[in-house]
């Protein structure tokens, strides 16, 4: 398909397009989630999408008990967390030289689909409400 679209530069245009709707759906579709759930009360935030295929949100979860008791002391602790209740992978703000205490992180939206968006903030909100 590459080579077909390489000497096609409308059709070129038109899927670079599509693509690039795609990605920002889903990344709206998130920011959308993250505001709705830190409306809601939860310690989240997310900055409003700007470029390419991340977002950047925020759990500060930092010395929260978890419902068996465990305390999220750490990033890593908050990262696991969000991985195990939440079947949600974050990539922590520390892996691109920031502090290891960062509550931030990025969120690919590269391999979602936008239907898989709600169920993903719906994940993230039962996960939310256990601690």
């Amino acid at each position: 398909m590459a080579a077909t679209l390489g000497n096609d530069l409308a059709s070129y245009d038109t899927f670079l397009a599509d693509i690039k709707s795609k990605i920002n759906d889903r990344l709206v579709g998130f920011y959308k989630g993250f505001q709705a759930l830190k409306s809601e009360g939860f310690k989240v935030d997310a900055i409003a999408p700007e470029a390419a295929i991340y977002l950047t949100v925020q759990f500060s979860l930092h010395g929260q008990k978890t419902a068996d008791g465990k305390v999220l002391a750490t990033t890593q602790d908050v990262t696991k967390y969000i991985l195990d209740e939440a079947q949600v992978a974050l990539v922590p703000f520390y892996a691109f030289g920031s502090s290891t205490d960062s509550n931030w992180y990025r969120l690919s939206v590269g391999t979602c689909k936008l239907e898989d968006v709600a169920g993903v903030i719906e994940n993230l909100r039962k996960a939310l409400s256990k601690y």
